[in-house]
């Protein structure tokens, strides 16, 4: 059992090092595909991947599995499209950093709907993260964009996503079933945008396709996969901070790959909400 959890803290370090990995790559790719053309082609890609798994349990879908799923779908397509659009305009590091907010958003959303108590060590870390991102994003005045405003659009949609998705998993849904519901949604809503506001659907370049087959193979279906037979192991707390790390992977790729450089004011402020999601997640 002992060796068993290992590896599952292995696997999920793997999945959090590929997203982190495609941050740079997505920027980078969004250069010859629309935003929302890319978020087509990559979930068309995950969502075929995991048909071929699902085969006939397709027919069997049940109305929670589809409700859920459709509205899982909207608010995975709502936080994968603000992404896109605001990685065209800030840093890879930046999106990754503001992006793993969402986590600490998850029980704030719930207190004010009063759904959920919030623990006082979670308050801690959402005034934390606050200071973290003030200076990551502003430190000395006009530091914040429009790219960094619609990333915070995505860190909301994620957060939406994960209280909905929470909620269904607990009704008994198939994972697999559901989450293909969910990619055909993504592909969907991606796809009638795309028709409707980018002129130009995709330049298939190299750099086009090999972060399609990254981001649809290992950092979507793969990362599911892993997750969640992972998450069967190890407790939501140990999950939580080692997806904490995700912007700290991406930063890495960034400076490596594409020469990003934060300063240290916003590495300080990148470190400090690190530190603010692991803390506010943990125990």
């Amino acid at each position: 059992m002992k060796n068993k959890k290992y590896l599952a803290q292995i696997l999920l370090v793997f999945v959090t090092l590929i997203w982190g990995a495609t941050f740079i790559m997505v920027k980078d790719a969004l250069n010859d595909a629309g935003p929302f053309a890319f978020g087509t082609l990559r979930f068309t890609i995950a969502g075929i991947l995991t048909l071929v798994i699902v085969n006939k349990s397709i027919f069997t879908l049940t109305k929670t599995e589809i409700i859920g799923g459709l509205i899982c779908g909207f608010c995975l397509f709502c936080g994968y499209a603000f992404q896109n659009f605001g990685l065209m305009q800030t840093s890879a590091s930046k999106s990754a950093f503001i992006t793993s907010v969402s986590v600490l958003m998850v029980p704030i959303i719930l207190y004010l709907f009063n759904i959920q108590k919030v623990k006082m060590k979670v308050w801690f870390a959402v005034v934390l993260a606050t200071i973290g991102l003030y200076i990551l994003l502003d430190p000395r005045g006009g530091m914040m964009n429009w790219g960094d405003i619609l990333t915070f659009g995505c860190a909301l949609g994620f957060a939406v996503h994960i209280i909905f998705q929470g909620y269904y998993v607990k009704k008994n849904v198939r994972v697999l079933p559901f989450f293909l519901v969910q990619a055909w949604v993504v592909v969907g809503l991606s796809f009638i945008n795309s028709l409707l506001f980018e002129p130009i659907f995709a330049i298939w370049s190299p750099r086009l396709i090999s972060a399609l087959l990254v981001t649809g193979i290992a950092a979507t279906f793969i990362a599911i996969l892993l997750m969640i037979w992972a998450q069967q192991i190890l407790n939501p707390s140990e999950t939580a901070i080692i997806f904490s790390l995700e912007p700290v992977f991406a930063t890495v790729f960034a400076i490596i790959f594409a020469g990003e450089i934060l300063g240290l004011w916003g590495y300080i402020g990148g470190g400090l909400i690190v530190l603010a999601v692991a803390y506010g997640e943990s125990g």
